[in-house]
């Protein structure tokens, strides 16, 4: 059976990436490329997840010229989008990448009309029916308050839907306090994020994030640990996970092949311990690479091959 994948970015943007070998402030920069894409973290996701062919679809809101832009890039893609529209114009993100800096501006954007909120619950109540997975990425738009994420929660639980959660701050507690009648599948934390939702600074220590009484209900925590890989927290134990050693070219929407990785490993294997193998290969093949949310699948088994993972505590210990 071909398992499908629906990504939602809330709050998505025209992603501009600049390399700039020696960039520096106060002075004029040219550059001999640019790469332009439809951007936010959930179409991150659902590029890679595109490319190693999942049945993807994006959903999100998006509005004026630079909404239509994104949505004809994503045509050219051959990729599917079902988003509604705002008459609040789609933000830019951009990124300089020089040889030993990377320099990211990113819009907020503007607030939405009050009727937006309500009107993309029922847009996805009615969407997600179709589809086995559902990803959850990126910041919420101006006008959405922080409770927003556990209302979609709630709608996918009632769908019994498995949903991959990548999003920070408010946002991110928010969603975890108060997701124990509806927790997310996967929640993806840096040592940063999750030292913010345990109240514990040790808690860069595999033993606390197993213990973390706030994060008991969910299933599965991946914690990104950037050139050192990974742990992945499952209900019944913990896993280590070592890369290969790279020269990173672009590290930005790692993070969010990561979870395209994580969803497609799911479809083949079934296994999150296994998942999180196929999140690794892409996370490190997208680092390889100029533009973001993008790998090559030439590199991707041989990466693949070379993730290790390693048990490393039970629930019980």
């Amino acid at each position: 059976m071909s398992h499908k994948l629906l990504t939602v970015t809330l709050n998505p943007a025209i992603d501009i990436n600049y390399p700039i070998r020696d960039f520096q402030i106060d002075k004029v920069q040219r550059t001999k490329q640019s790469f332009k894409s439809a951007g936010g973290k959930g179409l991150n996701v659902a590029r890679v997840a595109h490319l190693l062919d999942l049945n993807v679809c994006c959903t999100g809101i998006v509005g004026g010229h630079f909404g239509e832009w994104l949505k004809a890039d994503l045509d050219r893609s051959n990729m599917a989008h079902q988003f509604i529209s705002s008459p609040v114009e789609t933000r830019l993100c951009i990124a300089i990448n020089s040889d030993h800096s990377q320099t990211e501006i990113l819009e907020s954007g503007a607030t939405h009309p009050t009727e937006m909120p309500q009107q993309f619950l029922a847009h996805f109540a009615k969407l997600i029916t179709d589809y086995d997975f559902i990803t959850i990425s990126g910041s919420l738009p101006k006008g959405f308050d922080t409770m927003y994420y556990v209302r979609l929660l709630e709608i996918a639980h009632e769908a019994q839907k498995k949903v991959c959660m990548d999003t920070s701050g408010d946002a991110l507690k928010s969603a975890i306090l108060h997701s124990q009648h509806c927790p997310p599948y996967l929640i993806k934390p840096n040592s940063e994020e999750l030292a913010m939702l345990t109240n514990d600074s040790a808690s860069r220590d595999v033993r606390a994030i197993l213990t973390a009484p706030h994060l008991a209900h969910i299933p599965n925590i991946m914690l990104s640990q950037g050139a050192e890989g990974a742990v992945l927290r499952t209900k019944e134990a913990c896993y280590q996970y070592t890369i290969p050693k790279i020269k990173v070219v672009n590290p930005v929407g790692s993070g969010d092949s990561s979870v395209a990785g994580f969803c497609y490993g799911l479809a083949q294997t079934q296994s999150p311990v296994e998942a999180t193998k196929y999140a690794m290969a892409a996370g490190v093949c997208n680092a390889m690479e100029h533009r973001t949310g993008y790998i090559d699948l030439t590199n991707y088994q041989h990466v693949l091959s070379q993730i290790h993972c390693t048990k490393v505590a039970q629930q019980h210990d």
